[in-house]
């Protein structure tokens, strides 16, 4: 049962069950009966758990939902809340990697070395001497 996943991730934030039940505003045994699948938890207490543990609302609206919900139809709409905003999420994180990647220039596959780097500056510096030199000859 995910409602019971969430109670725990509750416990381990506030430190036990007492403490979580103080935390929701309610008395600790509608957990232990939430827990047992004997009732669900209000809307308000589970937007208050989901706040408290970071996790979508929806998702724990859903799971305190299934489990009193005894119609097949409806058990399925409430399945298909989870992992929606993770595979979302998963989506988001995908589409920004995809496009750092497609704008990083790449480097060329031959890049020069440092030393022929180097040699291309000092040779262009070279011709930039000799047509000086040419010059000046030329203008004598």
């Amino acid at each position: 049962m995910e409602i019971n996943r969430f109670i725990e991730m509750g416990v381990a934030k506030t430190g036990s069950q007492k403490a979580l039940a103080k935390a929701l505003d309610i008395d600790v045994t509608v957990l232990s009966a939430v827990k047992a699948g004997r009732r669900g938890l209000s809307n308000v207490v589970c937007i208050k758990l989901a706040d408290l543990i970071k996790v979508e609302r929806i998702e724990v609206i859903a799971a305190s939902d299934l489990v009193t919900e005894k119609d097949e139809e409806k058990r399925k709409v409430f399945e298909s809340c989870f992992g929606k905003t993770s595979r979302a999420a998963s989506l988001g994180a995908l589409a920004l990697i995809s496009s750092i990647l497609t704008f990083v220039p790449n480097s060329p596959t031959h890049a020069a070395s440092s030393s022929e780097y180097v040699n291309n500056i000092n040779y262009k510096q070279l011709i930039v001497d000799q047509s000086r030199v040419c010059g000046a000859a030329s203008d004598i």
